[in-house]
């Protein structure tokens, strides 16, 4: 596959799973669909793939579309991480995630509710859990607290991913 093309996508009304804990929470926004992360708990969401049989080996872009409940100033981080599941690769009774891949803050949009694409480059193999072709496995998505200072939730609306 070409490098840029896309391999999946996902929108906030096409499901998710959740940790036990510190979860993203599903909200509307003028009917379109969002999950909501707090500004100061590391909130989570799963999100379920399988890496399509065109994929190339030159690594995944994660693009997170994005947008602040309330916040037109500061900036918004996320973190990303892979966890392949595979065949007979994870106990699906534990996670297994690769290491969080940080997606660098952004400042908000100026105007609340306008949507931002932020994007972090995640190389193949370890830092992508080590998924082959045709492989079920779960993208973790996480609100990086530590390092924004939005005010309020950020609201996530739409991941793609591309060949990078």
């Amino acid at each position: 596959m070409a490098t840029g093309q896309t391999l999946a996508s996902w929108t906030a009304d096409g499901g998710a799973s959740f940790p036990a804990t510190n979860f993203a929470t599903f909200d509307t926004r003028n009917t379109h669909p969002c999950y909501d992360f707090d500004p100061t708990t590391q909130e989570s969401i799963y999100l379920h793939f399988v890496l399509p049989r065109h994929y190339g080996g030159n690594g995944i872009t994660v693009y997170l579309h994005w947008s602040a409940t309330s916040a037109t100033s500061g900036t918004g981080g996320w973190d990303v991480s892979f966890e392949r599941i595979g065949d007979g690769q994870q106990d699906i009774d534990a996670d297994g995630f690769a290491t969080a891949q940080t997606v660098t803050a952004a400042t908000v949009p100026a105007t609340s509710g306008n949507v931002k694409i932020t994007n972090v480059a995640v190389s193949n193999g370890a830092n992508m859990d080590s998924i082959a072709v045709g492989e079920l496995f779960r993208l973790r998505i996480r609100r990086d607290v530590a390092s924004d200072d939005a005010t309020g939730d950020l609201e996530l609306v739409a991941v793609e991913l591309k060949e990078t």
